[in-house]
């Protein structure tokens, strides 16, 4: 009984890992659309700030490590909904 709980609530714990992924995902799709509307001569007198080019390979390398974490968790899915987890 015991680890039939233990199971269930690791399942829940994983959906919710990917569910989450997900919403990640979809706020940096939005990313682009501010970037897109970035005005570099706004700020121009004030804070240094990063570029168009800049903001766009952060945000590509977000999306990267995002997907890496996605695949890790794939891999070891088996794993985690199958024992409690650690934290």
């Amino acid at each position: 009984m015991q680890i039939a709980v233990l199971n269930r609530r690791a399942q829940q714990r994983y959906a919710t890992f990917v569910s989450n992924l997900d919403m990640v995902a979809e706020v940096l799709g939005e990313v682009d659309k501010l970037i897109d509307r970035y005005d570099e001569g706004a700020m121009a007198d004030s804070w240094t700030i990063a570029t168009k080019d800049e903001l766009k390979a952060l945000r590509t390398k977000a999306f990267d490590e995002l997907d890496r974490l996605r695949v890790l968790g794939k891999k070891h899915e088996a794993e985690l909904v199958s024992r409690d987890w650690r934290f």
